[in-house]
């Protein structure tokens, strides 16, 4: 289990997350539930090493485990194409940078500079180049299926639980349906709580 026995975080005398206990399996899809505000990106943050934490018990996991997050922000190479994107990751994705994930591309898009693409088809880079990244324990997204059509969002899904069969996958989300192997809701009192949902047989 990758595990945190104490998470603690504040922004100022906001305390996002005070002594919480976090079970987490040591792979699969993991659904990262909670109201508005209860602290869901900013975990997804921490783990990630995007914010900076003085939290002993998360400094130390990130030591043991390869943790990235990714989100449609990371794009900040707007002047490239989507072709010449992936090109300049491959030393990070392998030679293929995510065929699985090219499903989620077609030939127009990959020749559309970035700065051009929709949300839905930022989305669908962003997915593509996070699935394909080589030695990663921990994959942190943060509503990955936000601005995906109905296809792409079926595809996605379909190749995120591919990516939890090796690893960890944690995906925040406001979705009803359960279509992951756990979910791990944030509740009001900060505590947080680890269930099966019995999506994978």
């Amino acid at each position: 289990m990758k595990s945190l026995a104490r998470v603690d975080h504040a922004f100022g005398e906001h305390v996002i997350f005070n002594g919480t206990s976090l079970e987490l399996p040591d792979n699969g899809v993991v659904a990262l539930r909670g109201p508005n505000g209860s602290g869901k990106t900013t975990l997804l943050k921490l783990l990630g090493g995007v914010i900076a934490t003085s939290c002993q018990e998360i400094q130390g996991w990130r030591k043991d485990y390869t943790a990235v997050y990714l989100d449609t922000d990371y794009l900040t190479l707007d002047y490239l194409t989507a072709g010449e994107l992936l090109d300049m990751v491959r030393p990070l994705t392998g030679d293929a940078p995510g065929e699985r994930g090219h499903q989620l591309l077609t030939e127009q898009m990959l020749a559309t500079k970035v700065s051009d693409l929709s949300l839905g088809q930022r989305q669908r880079l962003a997915l593509t180049v996070a699935l394909a990244l080589r030695q990663v324990d921990v994959l942190l997204l943060d509503e990955p299926l936000n601005g995906l059509d109905h296809e792409a969002s079926g595809t996605a899904r379909t190749i995120i639980r591919e990516a939890g069969q090796s690893r960890l996958v944690i995906v925040a989300t406001h979705e009803d349906e359960h279509w992951t192997d756990y979910d791990l809701l944030i509740r009001g009192d900060q505590a947080v709580e680890l269930n099966r949902t019995g999506a994978r047989q």
